[in-house]
């Protein structure tokens, strides 16, 4: 055996012997992934296709390291692991395009869970900003404005109540703030919330996809395997 055919060889052992620890490695990241189980959760599993994909490219690289060199310095026990390595790699792109419109159906279900959350409390807080609107268009006591005025300004001092009817537009218009704020803050939560999630969608289910074609390619390019080794 000449020099370079040793180093050859030795390489190629040194390469598929870390294919095969990066492959192992692979199987442990997915099944922490995968468990505990929560199918029909949109958010799980949107969250798991993520983390599904961004985990992807280290079975790639195994794979690559493990078919490097072809059929050469093979042990005949090692082709059936090839074999079922390869025919896995088919398994494991077909899954990937199927998790593409499971992707995006998650994606609305959570746009729409999220507007109905933000929408929930939006209403919760407007109700008792009307509820304090309400008692204060039926107080008719100084002592009633006086509560109403502490209860929006808890570490204000009370005023003298020389004019009621000036200090209960002051009230008004704080009562009115308070309502624009909840609905603009409602609104920008509601905005952010579907932008990070037409982003995460986006490079989610194009990453799906990429790693879809990359692993049928490999199952493609192994053909040698899986007809004779």
């Amino acid at each position: 055996m000449t020099e370079a055919k040793r180093i050859y060889e030795l390489s190629s052992y040194k390469l598929r012997f870390v294919g095969y620890l990066l492959l192992i490695i692979s199987l442990i990241d997915f099944i922490d992934i995968l468990i505990p189980l929560q199918l029909f959760n949109p958010a799980w599993e949107f969250q798991t296709i993520g983390a599904l994909v961004q985990h992807s490219p280290l079975p790639l690289i195994g794979l690559v390291f493990i078919f490097i060199g072809g059929r050469n310095y093979r042990h005949q026990a090692e082709g059936y692991v090839l074999q079922f390595l390869s025919w896995g790699c088919l398994l494991a792109g077909i899954l990937l395009i199927l998790l593409v419109p499971l992707g995006i159906t998650n994606t609305w279900r959570i746009h729409n869970q999220n507007n109905l959350q933000t929408n929930q409390q939006s209403s919760q807080q407007l109700a008792q900003v009307q509820q304090v609107k309400k008692l204060l268009t039926n107080s008719k006591t100084n002592q009633d404005i006086n509560q109403i005025f502490q209860s929006l300004n808890p570490n204000a001092n009370i005023p003298e109540l020389e004019n009621p009817q000036e200090v209960r537009s002051q009230l008004l218009f704080q009562i009115q703030q308070l309502e624009n704020n909840v609905k603009n803050q409602t609104q920008a939560v509601q905005k952010n919330n579907r932008q990070k999630l037409i982003r995460n969608s986006v490079k989610w289910n194009l990453g799906a996809l990429v790693c879809a074609v990359a692993f049928i390619w490999i199952w493609s390019s192994t053909d040698w395997v899986r007809l004779n080794l």
